[in-house]
């Protein structure tokens, strides 16, 4: 693959997932769904590129989001939560035997979900409202209920792959001159 080819894919999905992020202070009340969004486009570089790309892409998205999206929350969703997902889900489906991947992605989601309600409560100081309904067990709680949506978002991810290969892939590799990528 040519490094130009690649530095322009990599322009246009770090400008589209900017854009998409930018959303989130547009757009209310799509705090968590507006990052996932964002992430999705980060399937293209992990399926055609090495995963320095990827990296370099997701760190563009998150650092150019800190400064311009307006939801911060949101922010914080994408860069401890979400944005890095699609690289690690990449990661982890060639190279852990099923159970451990399974163990690792649901061991990553919770330590990074715990990292980011603390960086939102308090760094940013947003309070968490609600919190109080169901007393000691209310993080417990939404930890669970975080834990069944990440399990669907991780499915729904390993679609899109799928989708991408199917039906987009020949097209991406035309337009970009893209050999196909040797697995790891």
């Amino acid at each position: 693959m040519k490094n130009t080819s690649l530095t322009a894919l990599g322009g246009i999905i770090t400008a589209l997932s900017v854009f998409i992020m930018f959303l989130a202070g547009i757009i209310p009340n799509m705090t968590y769904v507006i990052p996932e969004l964002a992430s999705i486009l980060l399937i293209v570089t992990t399926q055609e590129a090495d995963l320095k790309w990827s990296v370099f892409i997701y760190a563009a998205v998150s650092l150019l989001s800190i400064f311009i999206v307006a939801d911060k929350e949101a922010v914080v969703m994408y860069v401890f939560l979400i944005g890095y997902y699609p690289i690690l889900k990449d990661i982890y489906d060639r190279r852990l035997h099923p159970v451990l991947r399974f163990l690792a992605k649901f061991v990553t989601f919770s330590v990074t979900t715990i990292l980011a309600y603390l960086v939102i409560i308090y760094i940013l100081l947003i309070p968490i409202e609600g919190m109080g309904r169901f007393g000691k067990y209310t993080a417990w709680i939404l930890l669970a209920i975080g834990n069944v949506a990440f399990f669907l978002y991780d499915w729904m991810l390993g679609k899109l792959v799928l989708l991408y290969r199917k039906n987009m892939q020949k097209h991406i590799r035309k337009i970009f001159r893209f050999e196909p990528r040797r697995n790891p």
